[in-house]
């Protein structure tokens, strides 16, 4: 696959899980983006660029805190920007100083320089090359400018996914390589960091994780998130039967506090030189 094949296939799974990401099963995403406004060293002022911002989770987490600054948010699905639209809109007090354009992270289009800080929730690791897009976006940062990244540590989502991988691999359908494993450490991810010449570089670890309360919150991980490229290969009975005999096996992971969804986010913090 191409560069620009894998872009494709990034934009269409992308704008056909947009309306549901980030939904029920998912607050993960809104738990990581909680600590985010703790990580950057804001003073309230900043232009933040947020690349990948997708429905605009970390964006608006983050633009509460800018009262007299404002967040840039890019991404290649239009149908996630359309979501982030409405998410801003949505909040108890409307948020009017975020932006949206759809772009792409390896080819923004902002001068270099341009801007006080960055972040990337969960989106650098779908490039192989994420030091060449962590190189780019600090390259659109300020001398002295935050550049923040979060992605997912070793052992997260187990063992859910475990099961999902090797049931989904029954029905002949080969799992790719998973890109976060490239970063799933503080030591892998700091070097990325310091590789891509980040100075003043930090890794922060956070439990992002929590218990589902049924099988079917974990089905809506699945549907409307990285792994819908996967079942959306099975035809519609082997989907039918796919879906029972998996969830089947997560109903039996359930305790008392119900089904355990064990996830810890790291982020990386370093200054654009």
């Amino acid at each position: 696959m191409d560069d620009n094949q894998r872009k494709a296939l990034l934009k269409k799974t992308f704008d056909t899980v947009a309306e549901g990401y980030g939904s029920t099963g998912m607050e993960f995403f809104h738990h990581a983006a909680a600590h985010l406004p703790r990580i950057f060293k804001l003073q309230g002022h900043e232009h933040l660029l947020d690349v990948a911002t997708g429905t605009g989770i970390a964006a608006t987490a983050i633009a509460p805190h800018l009262p007299r600054g404002r967040v840039t948010g890019i991404d290649l699905s239009e149908g996630m920007l359309a979501q982030a639209r409405a998410r801003a809109r949505a909040q108890s007090q409307a948020l009017d100083n975020i932006e949206l354009h759809p772009m792409d992270m390896q080819n923004i289009g902002f001068d270099n320089a341009h801007f006080d800080a960055a972040n990337c929730s969960f989106g650098i690791f779908f490039l192989p090359d994420m030091l060449s897009l962590l190189q780019h976006i600090a390259s659109k940062v300020k001398p002295g400018g935050q550049v923040v990244a979060c992605s997912f540590y070793q052992g997260s989502f187990e063992p859910n996914v475990d099961l999902f991988l090797e049931r989904i691999q029954r029905y002949g359908i080969a799992p790719p390589e998973f890109t976060w494993k490239g970063i799933c450490t503080e030591e892998k991810f700091y070097a990325l960091y310091t590789g891509a010449g980040l100075d003043e570089v930090q890794i922060h670890r956070h439990e992002i994780g929590y218990p589902l309360h049924d099988a079917e919150a974990w089905w809506r991980v699945i549907w409307y998130a990285g792994f819908r490229g996967l079942v959306a290969q099975l035809s519609d009975t082997e989907l039918v039967q796919f879906k029972q005999e998996h969830l089947a096996e997560i109903a039996a992971l359930k305790t008392d506090q119900g089904i355990p969804l064990n996830i810890t986010a790291l982020f990386a913090s370093g200054r654009a030189q």
